[in-house]
């Protein structure tokens, strides 16, 4: 495998990827995430994959969509519906910061957000920043963020009609103009599973109105969905089959926002809702239920030396869970960030204070530099702090029952990372990266279990040591891009499984990609991953590729697609029965098949 991937690097860096295409000049390539505001990504310090649309089209969720990303883990528990969560460079789910629109959408309850709960038909690119942001966005980007990028409006009247395997349909319209943007989604499928059934409803939409000295940019979402929660199957033998035949789980998540925009400042208010419920469930109905509203604000201001930002925000998160009850918290902040220009240097330094009403003050700093080496070389540095507050749920757990129990003390997760880079043009379409970072997290927040008193509390005690290269080759043209990028991680508990490898997260993987157009092949590879602290209990390592092709026929545009080509049979989490506790792979889907036609009115 290694063997291969060598070969395939050689060939690429040797000549052109592709020889008919029009070069696309990666220096005018941009990055908003890194910084809050627009930066060249030649420019910026901070390690970044930018997904735009026309890779985007491969998938129905942002889920799938940032597979193939260099230093990221998706888990995901089967077909559409299954919860999808992102690990950046080997930290846990609640690490990562997802936005949208730089809006946080993780849970307060929960402490993260489903992937698979945002449709495509409205996203324009997908930015995600491996690097620790918490000095620009505060809480949970300890190490990265995924930023998703709504549609801005532009002319266009469409109708697209997709069927696939396992009974999955899907309608989608879209309405748009040069002030308005209008999507609407209906997604259903039966699944590949007993009580695998999944049916989804999702609308968004987005106004501009021109006020003079700034624009007025309102846009809110609506996505509710029934999901099926079939747990693992009866036996490993029948993946088709189910424990849980019954459960159901039903998300409706509402987010709503106002912003006033110039050139130089942004004034924006938003509110999410995110209401979970699980009825019937083997253990009883369940909900997890999450409200966050929030007043941002920042200000550009440019003396002739340099780019500084700065700004504030006020945050109130409330929640109410089963077991944790109803309860609020709220988080106030002001950061300021300078870029400077030094000749063939630029330099990047950001620091941000958060008070959090129960968790305390917390300072986090962070530096980039980028030196251009050479016209075609640069060397990127950059360090920084991060934190993630506990969640309500962390905080005020209640189940006496099974002896579990939250605590109010909780110190915030911290960590300190640093990365190293080499960015070379190989010449105007290609571009090929290698980094290599080092992060520390302390006082991260487990279930620890007392043998004295029998009871399972929250408690800052977990310490992990995260260190990895990855590698990005990408060649860039009209239609699309090609690229190959290569992970390698080590993740290792430092505290409880002194040097064992964290659960779930494989020290190896990679991805070959070649997207033109409506067609695209895709390849996906990643190893053996330990799912339990001790390191006894393996998932074996996989290939998946994915094959669409589209074509225009008749004044439509037709595409198929087949998913897992070669039928490959893999897991990507491991779960128990609920009535042994005998522990079984959640299965994936095997080979599928898509057929969509898009019409424009």
């Amino acid at each position: 495998m290694f063997r291969f991937i060598v070969i395939l690097l050689g060939c690429c860096v040797a000549s052109p990827l592709f020889a008919a295409d029009v070069p696309t000049f990666y220096g005018q390539e941009v990055l908003v995430t890194g910084s809050r505001s627009v930066q060249l990504l030649s420019v910026s310090p901070w390690n970044a994959t930018i997904i735009k649309e026309a890779e985007l089209r491969n998938f129905h969720n942002v889920g799938e969509a940032v597979r193939n990303v260099a230093g990221l883990d998706l888990i995901s528990y089967g077909y559409l519906g299954a919860v999808n969560s992102a690990r950046l460079r080997g930290a846990n789910a609640t690490q990562v910061l997802v936005l949208i629109d730089g809006r946080k959408l993780n849970s307060p309850t929960l402490g993260t957000f489903d992937l698979g709960d945002i449709l495509i038909s409205n996203v324009e690119r997908v930015e995600v920043v491996r690097a620790p942001l918490s000095a620009l966005y505060g809480s949970d980007a300890v190490s990265g963020v995924i930023n998703i990028i709504t549609k801005e409006p532009k002319e266009e009247k469409s109708f697209s009609v997709t069927t696939a395997s396992f009974g999955t349909w899907q309608y989608n319209a879209r309405l748009s103009g040069g002030n308005y943007f209008l999507s609407a989604d209906y997604l259903k499928s039966d699944g590949f599973r007993q009580n695998g059934a999944y049916a989804a409803k999702n609308v968004y939409g987005k106004l501009t109105l021109p006020l003079g000295f700034a624009d007025l940019v309102v846009d809110g979402g609506y996505y509710d969905a029934v999901k099926g929660i079939p747990g693992v199957p009866t036996s490993e033998s029948d993946p088709a089959s189910a424990t849980q035949p019954n459960d159901r789980q039903t998300d409706k998540n509402i987010m709503i926002s106002a912003a006033l925009k110039n050139e130089t400042f942004s004034l924006r208010a938003y509110t999410n809702s995110l209401d979970q419920q699980i009825d019937p469930y083997i253990f009883g109905a369940c909900y997890n239920k999450g409200w966050r509203n929030a007043l941002e604000w920042q200000q550009d201001l440019n003396l002739g030396l340099g780019k500084t930002l700065y700004g504030a925000e006020v945050v109130e998160d409330r929640g109410d869970s089963t077991l944790a009850g109803q309860h609020s918290i709220r988080n106030y902040a002001a950061f300021i960030q300078d870029e400077l220009p030094l000749g063939r240097m630029a330099l990047s330094a950001t620091v941000r204070a958060d008070k959090h009403s129960l968790a305390g003050t917390s300072v986090n700093p962070r530096v980039g530099l980028t030196y251009q080496l050479n016209k075609t070389m640069a060397l990127k540095l950059s360090a920084g702090t991060a934190f993630r507050a506990p969640t309500l749920n962390e905080l005020y757990w209640n189940d006496p029952a099974w002896g579990m129990f939250g605590s109010s003390s909780l110190k915030p997760e911290k960590s300190t990372s640093y990365n190293i880079g080499l960015e070379r043009n190989l010449n105007d379409r290609q571009i090929v990266r290698l980094s290599y970072y080092n992060a520390s997290f302390t006082d991260m927040i487990l279930w620890a279990y007392d043998p004295v008193t029998y009871l399972t509390q929250a408690t800052n005690i977990g310490e992990v040591r995260s260190e990895g290269v990855e590698f990005d080759l990408e060649h860039d043209f009209a239609a699309g891009k090609g690229y190959v990028n290569y992970t390698y991680q080590k993740v290792v508990d430092k505290k409880m499984a002194v040097d064992k490898i964290v659960p779930y997260t494989p020290q190896s993987k990679y991805n070959v990609g070649l997207v033109a157009g409506g067609n695209s092949v895709l390849v996906r590879y990643v190893g053996v991953r330990f799912i339990d602290s001790a390191n006894l209990i393996e998932l074996p390592a996989y290939t998946v590729v994915d094959l669409k092709l589209t074509r225009p026929i008749g004044g439509a545009e037709v595409s198929f697609g087949v998913n897992n080509l070669f039928d490959e049979r893999y897991s990507e989490a491991i779960g128990a029965d609920p009535s042994t506790y005998e522990l079984r792979k959640y299965p994936m889907p095997g080979r599928n098949y898509s057929l969509g036609v898009k019409w424009a009115i």
